[in-house]
């Protein structure tokens, strides 16, 4: 299973999600979330990604200069541009990929927890369906070391994309919940 490890702020994290197997690394340039890395701060994380490994920059509605910034200083593999659908699309080397992710309701946000189960249960299914018509679905979204090989079962996915699922704190990765989210998954195909 491809995994993409995202909202990476630290090249300590970065290196081990590295070591562990990811496909793919993910830096969030979208200032109102507790993951947001400056270019400064990106290009130590971007530093710490080995070839091999995608450095991807996720971005919300960016403006034009902004993003060819980020790209050609950080010399970005891949892009993830969100918009306010429940999906985004990643534009990397030409190819294209289908992001799917459970949002999470008013009631979700005012209790402070992530998307509900009914709501992951439907992006799985989706996922699947998609991924049956030849979509390269990414699947994320409130996958965690728990829940993740039951999504990936459920789902049937061309990757992973997992965040706060393996967090200590936004934008601290703790170590023991990325190795416990790799080892569901023993093994992985090469990067493509």
């Amino acid at each position: 299973m491809r995994i993409k490890v995202c909202g990476v702020t630290r090249p300590e994290d970065a290196r081990l999600a590295a070591k562990l197997g990811a496909w793919a690394v993910g830096m969030i340039f979208v200032p109102e979330t507790p993951r947001y890395l400056t270019l400064a701060r990106a290009k130590r994380v971007r530093r710490a990604i080995p070839k091999g490994v995608l450095a991807v920059g996720v971005f919300r509605r960016p403006d034009v200069r902004e993003l060819s910034r980020a790209i050609e200083e950080l010399n970005l593999d891949a892009v993830q541009i969100y918009a306010d659908e429940a999906f985004l699309h990643v534009f990397s080397t030409g190819k294209r990929a289908v992001f799917l992710e459970p949002r999470r309701t008013d009631a979700d946000r005012r209790a402070g927890r992530g998307p509900s189960e009914k709501s992951r249960l439907a992006v799985w299914k989706k996922a699947a369906a998609r991924g049956r018509r030849g979509a390269r679905v990414v699947l994320a979204g409130g996958l965690t070391p728990v829940n993740a090989a039951a999504a990936a079962r459920a789902a049937k996915p061309w990757a992973l994309d997992v965040s706060s699922g393996v967090e200590r704190r936004p934008g601290v990765k703790d170590a023991r919940l990325l190795k416990a989210f790799f080892a569901a998954f023993p093994v992985r195909p090469k990067n493509k």
